[in-house]
Order: C-alpha cells, then structure tokens, then sequence
C-alpha cells in the first residue's frame, strides 16, 4: 500500500476528530464507529491485523487499533483524541505492545507497524 493511501486515512481520522468537522465524535473509535474505522482499514490493508497477531501475541482489540493508528502516522495526541483517554493511558498501551513485541525502544514501535503496513 502506498504512502499516499496512509496519509489518505491519516487525514481522513485528523478530518473526523476536528472540532470543525460535522463528523466529529468524541466516541470515535467506540461501539460501532471503532468497527466501521476497523473495516475500512482491513480492506485497505488485509493482513495487518493478522501479522499483528503473530508479533504480539495475546493483542487485545485496542491494541490492535492502537498499531493501526500507530502505523497510519497518528501521533499520541491524536490517538488520545481518538480513544478518549488520557495520553498517560495511550503509553501504557504502547508499552504494553512494545513489551508482547519484545521492542527495546518504544520509537522503534513505529517503524516496525509501518512495515508490516507496507510490506
């Protein structure tokens, strides 16, 4: 998948949690709004979830969501925007991603979600 359909979708999340969009929610990524997002990134990119899967073993459905945000380019201030949460509690996902990962350095968390994403 290319850059540009990242960015596509990086700006598509920026556009529905803007105070300016009609679209804003501030349960974005709740109930079925999170599970419309999860389809639409799925068929964008089918075998994300899956690898995830296997690079993080016991995934939970946010965490899962978290490397689809992470991967798409959203910084943490946009991932709390998204979820509702406190920045504090988007670390701690982040940490536990990078833990199941057996990743060192959170930063490297990033790069590797972005490749899986365009492998």
């Amino acid at each position: 998948m290319s850059r540009l359909c990242m960015k596509e979708i990086s700006r598509a999340l920026i556009e529905m949690i803007s105070d300016e969009s009609p679209y804003a929610s501030k349960d974005m990524l709740c109930g079925a709004r999170g599970a419309v997002f999860r389809e639409i990134f799925i068929f964008h990119y089918p075998d994300f979830i899956e690898k995830v899967q296997k690079l993080v073993p016991g995934a939970t459905k946010d965490e899962e969501l978290l490397c689809m945000l992470i991967a798409v380019g959203q910084s943490v201030d946009e991932i709390e925007q998204l979820f509702c949460l406190p920045a504090e509690q988007v670390y701690m996902f982040r940490k536990s991603v990078c833990w199941k990962m057996r990743l060192e350095e959170e930063k490297l968390l990033g790069d590797k979600l972005r490749e899986i994403l365009e492998g």
